[in-house]
């Protein structure tokens, strides 16, 4: 991404999250940009977006779908990027919004992969780690089912790792080994 489009991103994304600020709209705001990422990521839009043959019309009824159950401001952002025909740098603006929210709220996800999924008493226990060992005061727990760490837990937040799993300590195993 050249420095032009670079500070377009920068411009919309900070708009958004000013937006959310002022209006006490974040978390309603955060829940719309990490639908939308989520919905890019396994669909492929942003190649639809992104490409030159797919006419304008189209790539606003796609983003136009996403308005439907999006919050006002989500709703009134979206409109902005279509008006300005922006809908390729959607998903580069939504992942800066994401970045801007952590360093805004200083709120941020505590990613926990386990083997299986966990009970509610467990996610409150873990994320109570995560708050104690990762210095997170504000946080969401955010669980991924990884069957391949055979078992355990790894969490991830704030750049920061806890390997707990049967995989990891195999693989320290295995080291030692030779």
């Amino acid at each position: 991404m050249d420095k032009k489009t670079q500070a377009l991103v920068e411009q919309y994304s900070k708009s958004l999250v000013e937006v959310a600020i002022e209006n006490n709209q974040v978390e309603s705001v955060q829940e719309d940009v990490a639908a939308l990422v989520s919905v890019f990521e396994t669909s492929g839009l942003d190649d639809v977006l992104s490409s030159l043959a797919v006419p304008h019309a189209e790539k606003v009824k796609f983003v136009r779908l996403f308005q439907e159950s999006s919050s006002v401001y989500m709703n009134n952002f979206l409109e902005v990027i279509l008006q300005n025909e922006r809908e390729s740098l959607l998903l580069a603006i939504l992942t800066s919004v994401q970045d801007k929210f952590i360093h805004e709220t200083d709120t941020f996800d505590v990613k926990v992969t386990t083997a299986v999924a966990l009970t509610k008493k467990q996610k409150e226990r873990i994320f109570e780690v995560a708050k104690d060992k990762l210095a997170i005061e504000n946080g969401r727990l955010v669980e991924v089912v990884d069957e391949s760490i055979i078992g355990g837990f790894i969490i991830n937040a704030n750049n920061k790792v806890i390997d707990a799993s049967v995989r990891s300590q195999l693989r320290q195993f295995k080291m030692k080994l030779k």
